[in-house]
Formats: C-alpha cells, structure tokens, sequence
C-alpha cells in the first residue's frame, strides 16, 4: 500500500518506520537516556529487523508465517481499527506458524517486538 505525501511516496514499512522514527526523535524512547543518540541507532535496528522479518502467504487463509523471527519476543496482530486480535510470545524462535483461520475476512496488522525495536507489517486475511 502506497501513502501519497507531497513529492514523497512511502511504503506502509516506511511509514511505520517514520512513525517510531518520530516518536523516538520527539524523545518518547522511554528511558532517561537522550533521544538523539538512540535515533539512528533505533532507525537502524529497525530497519533491518523490517528487512530481515518475512510473513507468508500473503494473503493468507488459515496459517500465516513468521519468518527470521529470532530476537523478537512478542508478536501482536491488529484488525484496521486497532483492536488487537492475537498474542504470541516468541521464546528464541526462527519461524512461528500463527494460526488465523478464527480472524475476519480483512487487512490486519502484525506487530514484531524486540528489545531493541518494534516494527508493524500488514497481511490480508482471505
């Protein structure tokens, strides 16, 4: 999905990346440690943890796939209006098999949680 801005096009990963990118640079990180130091760093991590982590089939039916998931420690699925629909906490996992067969016909949004960054992917349930 494309997100039309005035001479900027973004992705929805980029635009989930830009959002935690504002929130850490407005200094909401969270701790007491400075806001700018973290903001690089954080948009790094983050990047490369959107990079790495696949999720398949696309759109999915029954079963939808977590791949590259090692380092993440929970896993949260949002339906479109921010309800959330499913938990799994990841104990050193590598690929999680999550079972979605129970959700609505719709678009929904999997939020990946790791010590180091949070980043949101969306799928669509057939």
């Amino acid at each position: 999905m494309k997100r039309h801005l005035p001479g900027i096009i973004l992705s929805s990963i980029t635009c989930c990346l830009l959002i935690l990118s504002l929130r850490t640079a407005s200094g909401q990180t969270g701790d007491s440690q400075p806001a700018q130091g973290r903001s690089a760093v954080a948009d790094s991590v983050a990047h490369n943890l959107a990079e790495r982590i696949k999720i398949y089939p696309n759109p999915v039916k029954s079963e939808l796939i977590a791949d590259h998931i090692e380092g993440i420690t929970m896993i949260e699925i949002f339906d479109v209006t921010g309800n959330k629909c499913l938990n799994e906490v990841c104990d050193n996992h590598n690929q999680l098999i999550i079972e979605v067969s129970l959700l609505k016909k719709g678009i929904y949004f999997i939020r990946f949680i790791s010590p180091r960054a949070t980043i949101m992917k969306r799928f669509i349930k057939e």
